[in-house]
């Protein structure tokens, strides 16, 4: 007999002789390995928490903090250059009026 575990989200089947028996999420069942036809489906691993979880988890923390200061200081530049787009847009509409006025001729 074989003891399968279905560690995934959703139910998983495995062709026997007698047909499809369907083992649902966390459920476990014996079969005899001579029934079985074909693979046995992807089931999932059982889960625990490792040392190596934990270091994944701490690298994408650290990953997050570094790309949030990067969004930071882009979005502080974003707004630097907005300002000097204003301002430059309004000295072109001053320089333009300037030419404007030496260019037209005296009445």
């Amino acid at each position: 007999m074989k003891k399968l575990t279905n560690y995934q989200l959703g139910p998983r089947g495995v062709n026997t002789k007698a047909g499809t028996v369907w083992i649902d999420p966390g459920q476990s069942v014996e079969i005899d390995a001579d029934e079985i036809i074909g693979d046995v489906p992807d089931l999932g691993k059982k889960p625990g928490a490792s040392a190596s979880d934990d270091s994944e988890v701490k690298a994408l923390a650290a990953q997050v903090e570094t790309l949030t200061k990067q969004v930071d200081a882009l979005t502080g530049e974003r707004d630097a250059l907005a300002k000097d787009k204003t301002a430059l847009t309004k000295a072109n509409a001053d320089l333009t009026k300037q030419i404007d006025a030496l260019t037209k001729p005296a009445k």
